[in-house]
């Protein structure tokens, strides 16, 4: 596992709220934006830029930059399931887990091993989160509250799941 894969840049004072919705906006790296964008935009990026994530979910804009950059949902290759209102709703980038896929599984079995599952895969080095999440860090947390929110409505669900709360990657 690679920590720097896993880690957000340090907060810039530069630009901090989103133009659109006045919310507090995520650092993000270029490499996260280029990776991300539709090819014809990649080449707007820029490597001295300081880019933001919006995380409004009542906001179509994703990220934008100190320099007045501005990308919406309609300009990645991939949902941005924290924006998403309909299906599928991504909450796992690295490795393919959905809100859909959560709760299938929770009908089929009555639990879900996804946080499980996501932690072995950090375990053994294959979080590329910096390049396939669109908040460009670990998406472990965001799991973690759809687990607890899903499972909420059955006590006995909820239960099983809170040994995950305090647990956080070393990616991360």
């Amino acid at each position: 596992m690679n920590p720097e894969t896993c880690s957000i840049p340090a907060a810039s004072k530069e630009a901090s709220t989103c133009p659109v919705c006045g919310s507090g906006g995520r650092p993000v790296r270029p490499l996260t934006l280029r990776s991300l964008l539709q090819p014809p935009l990649r080449p707007q990026v820029r490597d001295e830029e300081t880019y933001r994530f919006c995380p409004s979910p009542d906001c179509d804009l994703v990220y934008y930059g100190a320099d007045g950059a501005r990308f919406a949902r309609q300009d990645l290759t991939v949902r941005v399931g924290l924006k998403e209102r309909s299906s599928p709703r991504p909450l796992c980038y690295c490795f393919g887990h959905s809100e859909e896929s959560i709760q299938e599984e929770l009908a089929r079995t009555g639990k879900t091993t996804v946080v499980e599952a996501i932690k072995d895969e950090l375990k053994a080095g294959g979080c590329r989160c910096e390049v396939t999440n669109p908040a460009g860090g670990c998406c472990l947390g965001d799991v973690i509250k759809e687990v607890k929110a899903l499972t909420s409505t059955s006590p006995a669900l909820a239960e099983a799941h809170d040994c995950c709360a305090p647990s956080k990657p070393s990616c991360c």
